[in-house]
């Protein structure tokens, strides 16, 4: 990475065409193999490991968390500043590599939330799917019952995006990234998980409206008779009562046991869900006080 990324970088005569062509294509990533095709292109002998070295040492190519892949630095920029980074990386060098963003993330994406969060990413992988080694540190794994074969059904429709006028296939800047019903199963499965509760509580109501019965339903069958309930209780309280209702009806499970939702100093009980709220609506409680 360049130290001062306002000086402009030199291109010794070897690495010309190669510059060149990466600031044509400006991808956000290269792995060894692109860098391997791009010097097979152009006729050099030049070794992979030789090149990055150098391309790192003059600025052009900057390091990520993973191994085999790095950052392209185009002409008069610095570091890039898009903090999917190491996630599209992840993605070039293992294009099977199953995920999506989760929690704050795809909430902030969905407009759910009015600020970015600034911690570790919440991203979602199927079971038995891990996370590379150097990510690790980086990233906030949330864990919900769901195949890689269910990955690609996990984001918002179509109608939904038009609806919100969101780009089709830009929106989250690109990535997968669950839509409202992956995120209400997220909250009722694991709640603790979602990490800015404040700032979502003023918009529950528009997550609510956002939800597709049928799909939410659908996401909820692998899940514990208590991702049900809290699902069903997030329904009425964002406003959408008789659909909760419908929602509980549909549990494979009629067992209705007596369910935690947060941990704060304020109860407030629901008989009907069978739920204990020391969280959704003590916040909710609270926003309406301001």
């Amino acid at each position: 990475m360049a130290k001062n990324p306002t000086i402009a970088r030199p291109v010794p005569p070897w690495a010309a065409g190669l510059v060149a062509r990466l600031s044509q294509d400006r991808p956000a990533v290269v792995t060894r193999k692109d860098l391997a095709r791009y010097l097979a292109e152009l006729g050099s002998a030049r070794s992979v490991d030789d090149t990055v070295s150098d391309l790192q040492q003059l600025g052009w190519l900057s390091t990520l968390h993973l191994k085999g892949v790095w950052a392209f630095v185009p002409a008069g920029e610095a570091r890039t500043s898009d903090p999917y980074l190491d996630l599209r990386g992840w993605q070039a060098r293992e294009p099977d590599a199953a995920f999506a963003l989760a929690g704050e993330v795809a909430a902030w994406h969905l407009g759910y939330v009015t600020r970015a969060y600034g911690g570790p990413l919440a991203i979602w992988l199927p079971a038995k799917a891990r996370v590379p080694h150097g990510l690790r540190p980086h990233v906030s794994l949330v864990r919900i019952a769901w195949s890689r074969e269910d990955a690609q059904g996990l984001g918002p429709t179509t109608a939904l995006l038009r609806e919100k006028g969101l780009d089709l296939t830009g929106w989250a800047n690109g990535l997968p990234a669950f839509g409202p019903e992956a995120l209400i199963v997220q909250l009722a499965s694991r709640p603790g998980s979602f990490r800015v509760w404040a700032d979502l509580i003023g918009q529950l109501d528009v997550l609510a409206a956002d939800c597709d019965l049928q799909r939410l339903a659908d996401f909820l069958l692998p899940q514990s008779a208590s991702a049900w309930q809290r699902a069903a209780y997030l329904l009425d309280r964002g406003g959408r009562g008789d659909d909760a209702h419908a929602l509980l009806g549909r549990r494979p499970n009629d067992r209705m046991p007596v369910v935690s939702f947060g941990d704060g100093p304020t109860t407030v009980w629901s008989a009907a869900f069978s739920v204990n709220d020391r969280l959704v609506a003590p916040l909710q409680q609270q926003l309406g006080k301001a």
